[in-house]
């Protein structure tokens, strides 16, 4: 039996996220498909707006390119609503603030008080996934502001109040 075109598309597209095949000429997508990866297990709501804010250039093209960009599209609209369910806090913006925040305490202050070199390269690492934790939650605030604005400030006077 054939498997759907539904199907395909899902079983390609997850191999295509995980495997990081991304087409050579938007590259730039990597660093953000990669921490997608790397926090889906903790935080899929997180993995979401990491893969929805991957500075994917519009008119990019090339070969591969658009499959890539229909699959991407197509996981960001079947993850949006079970991902949303998940969300812990009461915006994307205050959800990202909230697991930068908890990222940065148990990795980088972690990896930054233990001295040997091996840890080291794991600090790299944490600092580069950190870099794209940071610009996701940018973007989430920066739409968190133009379409919750109320939400935005409540979340941060509830932070202010514990």
């Amino acid at each position: 039996m054939a498997p759907s075109s539904a199907s395909t598309v899902e079983v390609a597209s997850e191999s295509l996220f995980d495997s990081e095949a991304v087409p050579s000429s938007i590259v730039e997508v990597t660093p953000y498909l990669r921490v997608a990866n790397e926090v889906e297990a903790s935080n899929p709501r997180v993995a979401y707006l990491c893969m929805l804010a991957n500075n994917l250039d519009p008119t990019a093209s090339g070969r591969g390119v658009h499959e890539f960009k229909t699959a991407l599209l197509q996981k960001l609209e079947i993850e949006n609503d079970s991902t949303l369910k998940g969300r812990v806090e009461q915006s994307d913006a205050c959800e990202m603030r909230s697991f930068y925040q908890h990222y940065y305490k148990t990795y980088i202050t972690a990896l930054q008080n233990a001295a040997d070199t091996a840890d080291r390269a794991q600090l790299k690492k944490a600092y580069q996934t950190s870099n794209v934790l940071f610009g996701v939650l940018k973007d989430a605030v920066n739409v968190s502001q133009k379409i919750q604005v109320d939400h935005a400030v409540s979340c941060s006077l509830a932070s202010t109040q514990h």
